[in-house]
């Protein structure tokens, strides 16, 4: 095991119990069953796995731990433009969200900052120096599908909130032939998306 995981797992520890979101008891039944695993997973994961906190406490005590902000982020604290500094698989893959960046240094949110490794490849991806912000996994992946959905999947609020009342259509009648739903094309946003979930409901039917 690496010198930056042990300092992590004391860090944390000191943290959670300063902070009394759980006693020592359950920090080394945690620690013990980390052991027994072969250190598959981190501490602050198995904490939450086994109930004893949440995963923004978890984010909140590492920032603490290493010095770095925390951040509860989402769409609204995002620059669309940096998304898209680093690949899609890179970001999903490691949970890494790129926030903004201010004079030729990329600030990022990450939900393991003690890991220096991923944050050199992310220097590296980036070609600029990278500060790092805490955040959940979860709210780092639910705010990389609001900006960058999966193939054929839509933001449906997003669709929404830029489409008026009079955008919205009632569809009454199902064309039987699916080539005259390929043609249907030019209408606003909500159609559109009408559109492709009836032709891929008749689609998987005909198939």
């Amino acid at each position: 095991m690496s010198d930056v995981a042990s300092i992590k797992k004391l860090q944390l520890g000191q943290v959670l119990l300063g902070r009394q979101i759980v006693t020592a008891e359950q920090i080394e039944e945690a620690l013990s069953q980390q052991r027994d695993s072969g250190h598959k997973k981190l501490l602050g994961e198995l904490l939450v796995e086994m109930g004893f906190c949440t995963e923004n406490q978890i984010a909140s005590a590492l920032a603490e731990a290493y010095s770095v902000p925390y951040a509860p982020v989402s769409p609204k604290l995002c620059d669309p433009g940096v998304v898209e500094l680093l690949p899609r698989d890179f970001l999903e893959e490691h949970a890494v969200l790129p926030l903004f960046k201010v004079r030729g240094v990329l600030t990022v949110a990450l939900s393991e900052p003690s890991n220096v490794f991923l944050i050199d490849e992310i220097e590296r991806l980036a070609g600029c120096r990278v500060q790092v912000v805490c955040a959940t996994a979860h709210d780092i992946r639910a705010t990389l599908q609001t900006y960058m959905p999966a193939a054929n999947v839509f933001v449906i609020d997003d669709i929404i909130d830029d489409s008026a009342l009079e955008d919205f259509t009632m569809i009454e009648n199902l064309p039987e032939d699916i080539s005259d739903l390929e043609e249907v094309a030019g209408q606003s946003p909500v159609v559109k998306l009408a559109n492709y979930l009836i032709y891929n409901a008749v689609h998987e039917k005909a198939s």
